[in-house]
């Protein structure tokens, strides 16, 4: 394109550098004369993918999708396959479909376009890849540049079963490999010849042959645990700070350049840092002969401290991981700039790159059961050998200068300050009176947390180093992994579970709007207490008197039928197993009975059931468990009467929710068990 009539010179020379980078050159041919073309390289925004990137659900169908975002289209209509027809409630239905699909493309946009743009990938590899996968691509693209020889994607574990067999150095096992018939895994690797990984000169690091499991152990995140290391379980905590490590690793990884491609074994030479690794093989320390030294930290209870070798030019993974935390601080500043509709773009872009940067951190170099290029045990115990101390030090800080520390995992360090609600709190739930009970006041709690910053920049020498720090109004831990997140939005009390107790994803929807209306009664019946142990006590009775009497006289009215339904697929009833006796297992009863009901059904479909007083019918020996009651599930499209409803049968299983989520071994008594006892 050299001119014309409508573009300036800027324009065509603006529009040829995009045709040269974006578009590929071909002819098309018309009549047998070619013509120059420009083909735009497609690209396929899958919801479904996109979906299952950025949001954890139950379910992925676009019902279920933007029922969960709170987007579904206006007097929605829902079809079975059977009902659809040319007709207007047909198109109505499909005219639907694309507002919905519409509505979840422009709000995943916001979050895919970021994440590809920093990642380099199209959208049909971005939203199908894990961790491994995303940043091996963005390890790639840095290796191209820099004249990188990337490692040959393998399961380290695998191979390092096999590779021993070959040979105990590079050069030993090229030659056997030649010469043999080995498989094509091993032959990915070997190809590579001297730039193979160094672990395939002691596989046996990797792989335990003798009891067939991975043969080292290293330290992960520091763990205090609420009901035996803490003994904060079943506490109402007020003003609750956390000094999250969730930006720890990638920092710490960018600070001393911890990568696949930087961090090696140090042997006959002098160490630039050390590693601590919980269990490592005999053989590996007397064939291999590592340099080592006994761990003199406090938090290093068994183990070997091991030196290793650090380059000085930066890994692809620090600088992959440079160009995605320069993006999100550059997001972070405009979030504070911003507010309402920008603010919440900027927020999904900022969650978004927030998962991508924390991905790629030790969880890729130590994925050895997982196809990857970055495998490196010894980068991956570099960076928690360095987290474990920072969380160390930042734990004995904060207990020297009074702080009541109820929980740590991987997500950080949590600190307790008040044994009272906030006002804040106190006015959403509805309580206009109350003292303030500091434990420690939060500015107080602030400065150490910055303090420890400070400190650890200097040592680090990397001033981005930073423990983040979250506020909740309120905390009650249950167990490890397991706890209530109590915060106020809008004047309003929200409430987060976080872990496998409080899921629930098998229960109706009610049985979840029981848990938080029974815990913000709980909360507001205990807004300040003064001992531990009493607390705890009053927590658990609470608990339990305020099930009983929110199960006493449940009002149907009062909910939307949505909350008592349950969704399951249902198959042709002769597709399921019989049970070993030859009869028909319960859920072929169940689709034989509904083909009564709703005919013939020749494929797999979804159906929202509810619990109804009487079994379907036409089965003759029905039972009603507490968990599945199979045969008692009705399609709600066909419920006559909401008195149908078992509504007994709903309050026993709220009951049987609340108490396995808090591990109680029965209503009214107060001795404590795990989940697994009500699984």
């Amino acid at each position: 394109m050299q001119k014309s009539e409508f573009l300036s010179k800027d324009e065509i020379r603006y529009l040829k550098n995009f045709l040269d980078v974006y578009m590929r050159k071909d002819q098309s041919f018309h009549f047998g004369i070619a013509n120059d073309v420009s083909i735009i390289y497609p690209s396929t925004f899958d919801t479904y993918h996109a979906s299952r990137k950025f949001y954890v659900l139950d379910e992925y169908s676009l019902s279920g999708v933007v029922n969960f975002l709170g987007m579904e289209a206006e007097d929605r209509i829902y079809l079975t396959p059977e009902e659809m027809a040319i007709d207007k409630k047909t198109l109505k239905y499909n005219e639907q479909d694309v507002i919905e699909e519409t509505r979840l493309f422009l709000n995943l946009i916001q979050q895919g376009l970021p994440l590809a743009f920093i990642t380099g990938m199209p959208f049909e590899i971005l939203f199908s890849s894990g961790a491994t996968k995303m940043w091996d691509y963005m390890a790639m693209i840095r290796a191209s540049y820099h004249k990188k020889i990337m490692p040959a994607l393998c399961r380290a574990y695998d191979i390092a079963k096999k590779i021993g067999e070959y040979g105990v150095n590079k050069k030993e096992i090229v030659e056997n490999v030649r010469k043999s018939s080995a498989g094509k895994e091993i032959l990915r690797v070997v190809k590579y010849g001297e730039e193979m990984p160094d672990w395939v000169e002691y596989p046996f690091l990797i792989y335990d042959e003798k009891n067939k499991e991975i043969a080292y152990h290293f330290p992960g995140g520091m763990t205090i645990k609420p009901d035996r290391d803490a003994k904060s379980d079943f506490v109402p905590w007020y003003n609750v700070i956390v000094a999250d490590v969730g930006a720890m690793y990638p920092t710490i990884l960018r600070a001393i350049n911890a990568g696949a491609d930087t961090v090696k074994l140090a042997l006959n030479e002098e160490p630039d840092d050390w590693i601590w690794l919980k269990k490592v093989p005999k053989r590996f320390i007397e064939e291999i002969n590592p340099i080592l030294k006994e761990g003199e930290e406090d938090f290093i209870d068994k183990g070997l401290m091991i030196g290793v070798k650090i380059a000085e030019e930066p890994g692809v993974i620090n600088l992959a991981m440079k160009g995605i935390m320069d993006f999100i601080n550059k997001v972070k500043k405009e979030m504070k700039e911003k507010s309402g509709k920008e603010k919440n773009i900027l927020q999904m872009m900022y969650n978004s790159l927030k998962a991508a940067r924390n991905a790629g951190t030790h969880g890729i170099l130590s994925a050895p059961t997982v196809s990857c290029r970055q495998f490196n045990l010894f980068g991956a115990a570099l960076i928690t050998t360095k987290g474990q101390k920072i969380l160390y030090d930042t734990l004995k800080t904060l207990e020297r200068e009074g702080a009541r520390v109820v929980y740590g995992d991987t997500d950080g360090i949590y600190v307790a300050c008040s044994r009272s609600a906030s006002k804040n709190l106190r006015n959403a739930i509805g309580v206009n009176y109350g003292d303030s009970k500091w434990i420690i006041e939060p500015e107080k709690v602030e400065r150490i947390i910055e303090h420890c910053n400070s400190k650890w920049r200097r040592l680090l020498n990397y001033e981005d180093f930073e423990l983040e720090m979250e506020k909740h109004d309120a905390m009650i831990f249950v167990k490890h992994k397991n706890y209530l997140i109590f915060d106020v939005e809008d004047g309003k009390v929200v409430m987060i579970t976080k872990g496998n107790n409080f899921k629930g994803s098998d229960k109706p929807k009610i049985a979840r709007i029981f848990l938080k209306d029974i815990m913000t009664d709980v909360l507001k019946k205990n807004l300040e207490w003064e001992n531990e142990e009493e607390a705890k006590e009053n927590i658990r009775n609470s608990i339990t008197e305020i099930t009983l009497e929110k199960i006493k006289d449940i009002n149907i009215e009062k909910f939307d039928i949505d909350a008592f339904t349950l969704v399951q697929s249902v198959q042709p009833y002769r597709r399921y197993k019989p049970n070993p006796n030859g009869s028909q297992s319960v859920y072929g009863e169940r689709a034989e009975s509904l083909e009564k009901l709703v005919g013939k059904i020749t494929v797999r479909r979804k159906f929202k059931f509810v619990v109804t007083k009487k079994p379907l019918p036409g089965i003759k020996n029905p039972t009603k468990s507490g968990v599945k009651p199979i045969h008692y599930m009705y399609p709600v499209e066909l419920l006559e009467d909401r008195n149908q409803i078992d509504m007994e049968w709903y309050k026993e299983m709220i009951k049987n929710f609340i108490q396995g989520a808090f591990g109680l071994s029965g209503i009214n008594k107060f001795r404590q068990y795990g989940l697994e006892r009500w699984m």
